[in-house]
Formats: C-alpha cells, sequence, structure tokens
C-alpha cells in the first residue's frame, strides 16, 4: 500500500487547521507515566515553523535518511515544508513553540540575514555563557506567559521575544560555525558553506562552479576540500542530496516516477530512474517496493543514503 507523508496546517495530527499569519503556540513536552518509548510520525508542516526545546531524557530525530541520536540539552529548529519525526523516551522533557511562517517573516524582516541561515534544519547543542540553553528555554517560557496574557501591547512583547530568541539562535549557530573552522581549519569552514548552499539549492540548479565561485575559490580547490574533509567530489555530494530528495519523495510520497522526475528537474523520467540506480544500486520502483515491504534490504538501502546536510552537534 502506498505511504503518504502527513501534511499538517496546523499542529502534528491536526489535517484541518486553518492558522493565522499571527499563529503562535507553545506548549510543555512532559515526562509520561509509561515504559515505553512514544513519538511523532514523520510529516511535515506546510506554513508553520517549529523549535523543539529539549532539556533531558533521550530522543531521536527521524528527518533525514538515519535517524539522529540528540543529545540533550539541545534545541532543534524545523523550519515549514521539512519532514521529520521523533522518537520520545518517557522521561523526555522540555518545550516545544510552533509559529507561523509568516509572523517570523514580519518579524525578522529588518534582518534577512537571520532568517536565511535559520532556514534549514538544525540541531544546537553546543551553547555559550551568553546564550545558554537556560535562557534560551527561559525566552521560550516568556513567549508562553505573554501569549496566555491579557496586557496591553500583547503582540509588541510578543515580536520583541521572538527577535531575542532568534538573535540567540543566531549567533549559536556562528559561534558553532567558528568553532568548527577554528579547531581544524578553513576548510571546514569552506566544507559547511558548501553544505548549506547544496541544501538550500534546487536540483541541478547549480553546477559545480557556481558553488565554487560563492565562496570565492576555484572548482579544483572546492573538490580538494570535499576529498580532505569527506572523501568525496563536490560532485558526488551535491548529487548525494538529489538522492536524499528522491528518498523522501518515494517513501513519503505516493507521487509518480515522472512527478518526482519533474520535481527534481530531471529531463525525463527515464534519465531518473537510470540516476538513481547508479547512486543507490536499485530502480526507484524497486527502492520504493522494497520500502513498502518493509523488508530487511530496503532499510539497509536508506540507511546507506548520504546525508545531504551537516546537522551541528
Amino acid at each position: 500500500m502506498s505511504k503518504q507523508i502527513a501534511h499538517y496546517n496546523g499542529l502534528y495530527g491536526d489535517d484541518k487547521a486553518q492558522v493565522s499569519h499571527t499563529y503562535i503556540y507553545s506548549q510543555l513536552i512532559a515526562p509520561r507515566n509509561r515504559t515505553t518509548n512514544w513519538g511523532l510520525k514523520p510529516h511535515l508542516h506546510g506554513n508553520l515553523y517549529q523549535l523543539f526545546f529539549l532539556e533531558a531524557g533521550q530522543a531521536t530525530l527521524d528527518a533525514v535518511a538515519e535517524p539522529m541520536e540528540l543529545v540533550t540539552p539541545c534545541v532543534v529548529l524545523i523550519p515549514a515544508g521539512t519532514v521529520h519525526g521523533f522518537t520520545f523516551s518517557p522521561q523526555v522533557k522540555g518545550r516545544s513553540l510552533t509559529v507561523a511562517e509568516a509572523l517570523l517573516d514580519t518579524i525578522l524582516q529588518v534582518s534577512p540575514s537571520i532568517l536565511i541561515e535559520l532556514n534549514s534544519l538544525y540541531v544546537l547543542s553546543d551553547f555559550t555563557e551568553e546564550e545558554s540553553f537556560a535562557e534560551l528555554l527561559n525566552l521560550e517560557r516568556h513567549i508562553h506567559a505573554e501569549m496566555h496574557s491579557q496586557l496591553p501591547e500583547r503582540q509588541l512583547a510578543l515580536n520583541g521575544y521572538f527577535k531575542l530568541l532568534f538573535v540567540k539562535l543566531f549567533r549559536l549557530l556562528k559561534h558553532q560555525e567558528r568553532k568548527a573552522a577554528g579547531s581544524s581549519n578553513r576548510n571546514l569552514h569552506y566544507f559547511h558553506e558548501f553544505q548549506k548552499s547544496v541544501a538550500r539549492a534546487a536540483p541541478f540548479e547549480k553546477k559545480i562552479s557556481d558553488y565554487a565561485r560563492e565562496l570565492n575559490i576555484t572548482p579544483v580547490h572546492l573538490n580538494r576540500i570535499c576529498q580532505a574533509v569527506k572523501g568525496k567530489s563536490a560532485l558526488e555530494i551535491v548529487n548525494a542530496n538529489t538522492i536524499r530528495r528522491a528518498h523522501n519523495h518515494l517513501v513519503y510520497t505516493s507521487s509518480s516516477i515522472s512527478e518526482i522526475a519533474y520535481t527534481l528537474q530531471f529531463a525525463d523520467s527515464g534519465y531518473f530512474t537510470r540516476f538513481f540506480r547508479k547512486h543507490t544500486g536499485l530502480s526507484p520502483v524497486a527502492y520504493r517496493a522494497q520500502a513498502y515491504r518493509d523488508e530487511p534490504h530496503a532499510g539497509k538501502a536508506a540507511a546507506e543514503l548520504p546525508r545531504a546536510k551537516q546537522l551541528p552537534t
């Protein structure tokens, strides 16, 4: 039977919600009186940005080809339109914050660089004295309290809290980038920026020379960096990103092979099939069929798909 990725305009499980452009929702992720894990199946929100502030307990993020074990405390940033799911231990503790993408655009329009940088999936767990996890969690609590107040100029206060929260998240991201560059060499910085650019670009939108030009380096230099850091060429990393996107369409949607080929900007479905088989050893049809049957080989194929983004840890 065909799998269809769940798509919610509201919160998880609410497929009939029509949220406004000022929508905000804050809730507690509290320990549960149970012995088994619980969670959220892979899904996406077309118009909502979500933040998970995980304070304690064990959690797994299912947003890439292979599930990622999270180390608490951490903050998970999930932009609109990003497929994601979670498995939580009964002891997990934290908070989640959901905000309309349109409201964030309005609040942060004075600093588009923050919107651009934080419009990818990130896991932030390396905190600083100025941007500690406790302070970020406290800001989320202030937002929750303000939401439920009837005080004058409530929206203005909420906008202020959101600005401060996202500035601090932006600073944390930059801190992690500086730390990565300083702990090894500038090649790591170039590689990280290249990965982000690949993740943001549409498949086949850019050539390797375009990515190199963005970094003010030559394609030869970019390839050397990718080989040194990842043991792969720049083109192999770009292709891995395309394969990951194809994986999401094949496993989480019922789109036809032709529709997927068109979405991923292949010239035709035949070229897409050849490309996919070359990089996975399976045709798109066979890959989808094995995934639906939940056969061990299909699970192995999915697990072996290379990740397209570097999730900071």
